[in-house]
């Protein structure tokens, strides 16, 4: 493999089947650098998409680089919500908040997707409209590209996880004043791996939009003890839940969604297929976030095909590119998930955010909620 700094000379062809947020990362960073580029997604957009609509720090830098910075998404995405305070809530009520070093923010999918691909088009992507299931089935197709990046998602990976949510609207009145403008994580005693969330998304003079949600590993799913049974308890037991509910002038149903969270060991090339996103199992396993990694697979695929002298080389870039950028990082995340498993932990954990060295409760609360890496978090020194 050539050193990763060389770049070819020739433009290459490339497709791309999928075209959210890693997908149409992908083909603005390879249109940009006049590589041709057609992005297949089967839906017309704007289309609706459901997640958990939060972008951390770390996804709005990748947005930056795309020239979707907090400006321009203030202009084109009003009313969404910037993040400024984080809070983690153990079992038994324990809490951790902090004003967000970097503010995040809340978008919905719609809004979203829409705005990324469209940077991708105005870059010179070529969009076609097709259902695309089995990418090997589709070789008269892709014959004449180069590479083919595969972003079609959770369903195209391991499907190792699943999230529910629901929207619910309120008046600015019923709910407190900063609500609009934090997070809130909610760990579970019930369902060890489970997590439920408050996030708002949207806020206008009059009422504040929320995204309440939660997540659970398939595994931990059983009979008394699924994602809607997750759902139902969640909204009846969590006090701020119940507040927003009972204060709700709209509500739109829950609805549920697949999660391909981090693997361990993971293979992202296999031949002239490059996946990227929820396909290449890319979200954090300790919380569900995909948007990040999602943006930041679809840059680094671009820099290892435009390295690339061919479709092998390419896959051997890409696969050597997460492992030295995202592999490391999805491992610690699924560490302290399974550190955190039992109910005493994740109690300990939260109160030693809190009641621990304050410079390293401050780092690891920061990693958690995406503002740094997770590695910065054990960094030597106290200063925050």
């Amino acid at each position: 493999m050539q050193s990763l700094e060389h770049t070819s000379a020739r433009k290459a062809r490339i497709a791309i089947v999928g075209a959210g947020p890693a997908g149409a990362s992908a083909g603005w960073h390879l249109a940009t650098r006049g590589h041709v580029v057609m992005l297949i997604d089967r839906a017309a957009f704007p289309r609706d998409k459901t997640c958990g609509d939060w972008i951390t720090p770390a996804a709005l830098s990748e947005l930056s680089l795309l020239g979707l910075d907090s400006t321009s998404l203030a202009r084109l995405a009003p009313g969404h919500a910037t993040v400024t305070t984080t809070r983690l809530v153990a079992p038994d009520g324990r809490e951790s908040t902090r004003t967000s070093g970097r503010p995040g923010g809340c978008i919905t999918r719609r809004v979203l997707d829409h705005l990324v691909r469209e940077r991708a088009l105005a870059a010179g992507c070529l969009a076609l409209e097709r259902t695309i299931r089995d990418i090997a089935a589709e070789t008269a197709l892709f014959a004449e590209y180069d590479h083919i990046v595969d972003a079609r998602g959770a369903t195209a990976g391991v499907a190792n996880a699943i999230g529910l949510r629901g929207y619910l609207t309120v008046s600015k009145t019923a709910v407190a004043a900063d609500a609009s403008n934090r997070v809130e994580i909610y760990t579970d005693a019930c369902c060890r791996r489970g997590y439920g969330w408050i996030f708002p998304v949207h806020a206008d003079e009059h009422t504040v939009h929320f995204n309440i949600g939660v997540g659970l590993w398939k595994d931990d799913s059983r009979g008394g003890q699924s994602v809607s049974d997750y759902f139902d308890r969640f909204l009846a037991d969590n006090a701020v839940a119940r507040e927003i509910q009972a204060a709700a002038v709209e509500t739109v149903r829950p609805v549920g969604y697949p999660v391909g969270l981090g693997l361990w060991r993971n293979r992202v090339a296999e031949g002239r297929v490059l996946r990227i996103g929820d396909a290449a199992n890319l979200a954090d396993p300790l919380t569900g976030d995909g948007i990040g990694n999602a943006l930041a697979s679809g840059r680094l695929v671009a820099e290892a095909i435009a390295a690339a002298s061919d479709s092998a080389d390419a896959a051997q870039r890409w696969q050597f590119q997460f492992q030295m950028m995202l592999a490391g990082e999805l491992r610690r995340a699924f560490a302290l998930r399974q550190l955190l498993s039992s109910t005493s932990a994740k109690n300990l954990a939260t109160w030693l955010l809190e009641r621990g060295a304050p410079a390293l409760g401050t780092r690891l609360h920061r990693a958690i909620f995406g503002e740094t890496p997770y590695r910065d978090a054990w960094r030597a020194g106290d200063r925050e």
